[in-house]
């Protein structure tokens, strides 16, 4: 069919019908009508911008080309369809059209004709956008179905969407637990209360079996100007069984992690990211557990000395961090493993040394003290000298000392007279007389036999000849019970050397010199007739 610009203008062009003639999607003819049906405010208007893609959807340039390279190819009539066109304000226009292959100049050129479908959404418009989709659609109103897809037809376990719309109220897939909370959702939807969010349910189809879907609901307005909602739902039974699965092998895990942690015999447990304490064994909560008048609360934890350990741990960038010996809030001493787990959790382990601790002390206490006297022994008498020098000197203090050594006088004869029981008893008092006459600083040393050393940290010739005149008067003054009435006492006297040692007018007296020279005043105390005191000095003893 042939028409010329004035024939269609005398024929279209105060008609009410939208009339658009084209030829690969640029206008060549337009009327009234179909301008402002896009928007435009006249045929010029229109004429100057005569591209149609800019009243097509983006996604449908191509089929709409397609579509149009076809028809100017062939002739007649091509049919009527609904399509939705986008306005130049951005709004969408619902359209009516129909085809028509016509010659126009030299070449051929559709002539379309449409009407505007002003009622709201229709079934067929729904259809024709979501019909095919591989994602479930359906309108509803009052918990039925005004339309579904096939999609969702066999999601909600229909053959299709005909048999779905045999039964379309969808209130029966809904949970009766949850149908209260589902209703007002979709009345405040309906009503404009509330916007549309994704959301996930749980749907039990009509054979009893689960589905799960996520939604998303808008409100529209249908066909007969009332509103509903277009709800789209995907599929997500897998998601969420493989989620389920997941969930299930985790507290597996978690159950399995707990049980190996209870029954390891050390003090173990779990901290998350904010260190805060997820897992834990009996044994953590007595090292770290703080005590709870009712035995039934869940344990309270000071982990104060954990929390710092991890921060060091993060500062310095590692993944590990040990420390030993660390008194723990339960006055147990621990060494404490800690290490950082991919997912940022912290592994801590802590064994408890207090009962190894107290034997190395043990030990320590047998290989230094005498074991009669619980005096130290030469051994234990030169580390606790080397300790309080260096103590001294860090204090940028002088090192100096005083030194007296006594030996009991005539011991043998009593060990002869009363036994040696008699003669360990003298010798544990005078230990006993020793230490409590001095300062806790002072050393009282058993050098062997009935010989005892005393050594005075800081000081001076003058104290140190003081204390030990207070020495040999209060051994003097011992008196040691003997015999089955306890009548008879024991009594004792010691000579004693003195001198004095460290740092002294320029020269350094070190202590083996200086229990010489103190070991040689007390022979003279002895050769002078016993039960006195005798000073000498390190020059003095050189000249002698």
């Amino acid at each position: 069919m042939r028409f010329e610009p004035t024939e269609i203008a005398r024929l279209y062009g105060r008609s009410r019908v939208g009339v658009v003639v084209h030829r690969d999607l640029n206008a060549v003819y337009v009327n009234d009508a179909y301008a402002k049906m896009l928007g435009r405010k006249d045929v010029k208007d229109f004429m100057a911008e005569p591209d149609l893609r800019q009243y097509i959807p983006p996604s449908f340039h191509y089929e709409a080309s397609k579509l149009v390279a076809k028809f100017q190819d062939s002739t007649g009539f091509h049919g009527w369809k609904k399509v939705y066109n986008i306005r130049t304000d951005g709004t969408p226009v619902w359209m009516e059209i129909s085809d028509e292959t016509v010659e126009w100049g030299d070449d051929n050129a559709v002539l379309t004709t449409a009407q505007l479908i002003d009622n709201g959404t229709t079934a067929m418009q729904v259809d024709h956008m979501l019909g095919r989709s591989f994602i479930g659609v359906m309108v509803h109103r009052d918990m039925t179905a005004l339309y579904v897809n096939d999609a969702f037809a066999r999601l909600m376990g229909a053959d299709n969407a005909s048999a779905f719309m045999e039964k379309p109220d969808i209130l029966r897939f809904i949970p009766e637990a949850d149908r209260d909370r589902a209703i007002k959702h979709v009345a405040d939807i309906l009503h404009g209360a509330r916007e549309g969010e994704r959301h996930r349910v749980r749907d039990i189809l009509d054979d009893g079996s689960t589905v799960w879907r996520d939604l998303t609901d808008e409100r529209i307005l249908w066909h007969d100007g009332r509103p509903a909602i277009l709800t789209t739902a995907h599929d997500v039974r897998e998601e969420v069984e493989m989620n389920e699965a997941l969930m299930r092998t985790k507290a597996g895990l978690e159950e399995a992690v707990t049980e190996v942690i209870r029954m390891v015999p050390s003090a173990v447990a779990m901290l998350d990211v904010h260190q805060n304490v997820t897992n834990f064994n009996r044994e953590f909560a007595r090292l770290f557990g703080e005590e709870q008048q009712n035995k039934d609360d869940d344990p309270v934890f000071d982990i104060s000395i954990l929390c710092n350990l991890y921060a060091s741990m993060i500062k310095g960038g590692h993944g590990h961090a040990n420390v030993d010996s660390v008194e723990t809030p339960s006055g147990s001493h621990a060494d404490i493993r800690m290490n950082l787990m991919e997912d940022g959790r912290v592994m801590v382990s802590a064994l408890d040394i207090s009962s190894h601790k107290r034997k190395e002390q043990h030990l320590d206490a047998l290989a230094s003290t005498d074991p009669l006297t619980g005096a130290l022994n030469r051994r234990g008498f030169e580390s606790a000298v080397s300790r309080l020098r260096e103590i001294r000197l860090l204090k940028g203090k002088v090192w100096q000392f005083g030194l007296v050594v006594l030996d009991l006088d005539y011991f043998k004869y009593v060990n002869d007279t009363y036994g040696h029981s008699v003669g360990d008893r003298v010798l544990e008092k005078i230990a006993i007389t020793l230490r409590q006459a001095l300062r806790d600083d002072d050393l009282v040393v058993r050098l062997g036999g009935e010989e005892f050393a005393v050594l005075l940290p800081s000081a001076t010739t003058a104290v140190t000849k003081r204390i030990a005149e207070r020495l040999a008067n209060m051994i003097r003054a011992i008196e040691i019970p003997v015999g089955a009435s306890g009548s008879e006492m024991v009594t004792i006297t010691a000579s004693f050397g003195v001198t004095v040692g460290g740092e002294l007018r320029g020269q350094f007296v070190e202590l083996e010199q200086a229990l010489l020279v103190a070991d040689r005043a007390m022979y003279d105390a002895k050769e002078a007739g016993r039960d006195t005191i005798r000073f000498l000095t390190f020059d003095d003893d050189i000249d002698n």
